[in-house]
């Protein structure tokens, strides 16, 4: 699959946009791609912070969700747990990040999902995270 542009499946705006575009979706699984801005608001030291890193992991469940109900509004998703994360390294500015969610489980609006992030074919992160899904549509500032 060609890479799809995510930022019409997601809640977040510049400056906290983590995903550029995605590789596959279905119901169980989704790879993003990013590429690191080195004026992002994540980047400390010329490297992708921890929030960073946990926030590219959220986005990507949040792109997964967002075209999985592509006719309909974007929700927006918050947090509710990390478990097992396992940092690696931080990534450098400039370098492409390759994330891949697979679903755990879904209950409701809660899904459980395990990720990885990898750069240059090497493990950045790994670990677990539950994201709920609010009721709450987004209005996107294109769409005021």
């Amino acid at each position: 699959m060609n890479p799809v542009n995510a930022r019409s499946h997601i809640p977040q705006q510049p400056p906290i946009v983590m995903v550029d575009s995605f590789l596959e979706c279905d119901e169980a699984t989704i790879t993003t791609l990013f590429k690191i801005p080195e004026d992002h608001i994540f980047v400390q030291n010329g490297q992708l912070s921890a929030a960073g890193l946990i926030e590219n992991i959220a986005q990507t469940c949040a792109t997964r969700i967002g075209w999985i109900n592509r006719d309909k509004p974007v929700k927006i998703g918050v947090i509710g747990s990390i478990n097992k994360l396992e940092i690696s390294f931080f990534p450098l500015a400039g370098k492409i990040l390759e994330t891949r969610v697979d679903v755990i489980s879904e209950v409701f609006e809660a899904t459980i999902v395990k990720a990885e992030i990898k750069c240059e074919g090497k493990t950045v992160a790994h670990g677990e995270m539950k994201v709920f899904v609010t009721e709450q549509n987004v209005v996107k500032e294109s769409e005021k």
